[in-house]
């Protein structure tokens, strides 16, 4: 059964995504770089020329695919995947799904640093904690809820272990 990471922008699914893939010696696919690959250009590029709609179809195509494979992988999802119902009904019942959570003013220090978030670019401060508080509701969904705050990567990673062990 695929691992599936869900939550907000900058909580760390891609860098825990690796780290669960080198420990449980899996394949690891980060749909954002999937996404990116595919079109020749960033997800920042995307938004910019073909609108947020377009990359939420190729977000939903990408995930899709990667959850059909019948090698067990570790997928990382990008903030909002979780909100298309398509892609949530389907990681909730083809995988372990991974809510990582991390406090609000983490999560906006870690995006702040980072301009390759497009949606950090359309959104005050305000608005982005209204996203986390809407976007919780269906992150709570997940099978597994951990929380990222005062941890580590290595911390993050042998607490999932320990959790999808008890979930199996």
């Amino acid at each position: 059964m695929h691992i599936v990471l869900v939550g907000m922008m900058g909580v760390g699914k891609s860098s825990i995504g690796r780290s669960l893939s080198d420990s449980l010696k899996i394949p690891f696919n980060d749909i954002d770089h999937m996404i990116e690959k595919s079109e020749s250009r960033t997800i920042t590029r995307i938004f910019r020329e073909s609108g947020e709609e377009y990359f939420r179809e190729r977000e939903e195509k990408f995930t899709l695919m990667a959850l059909q494979q019948e090698i067990k992988s570790i997928i990382s999802l990008g903030g909002g995947a979780f909100m298309n119902k398509m892609i949530r009904e389907s990681v909730l019942d083809q995988s372990i799904s991974i809510w990582l959570k991390l406090d609000i003013k983490t999560i906006r220090k870690r995006i702040e640093k980072n301009k390759k978030r497009p949606l950090v670019f359309q959104n005050t401060q305000v608005e982005i904690e209204k996203m986390l508080e809407t976007r919780s509701i269906y992150y709570s969904m997940s099978k597994v809820h951990i929380s990222c705050d005062g941890k580590d990567i290595k911390d993050c990673t042998t607490e999932i272990i320990n959790k999808i062990t008890e979930v199996n």
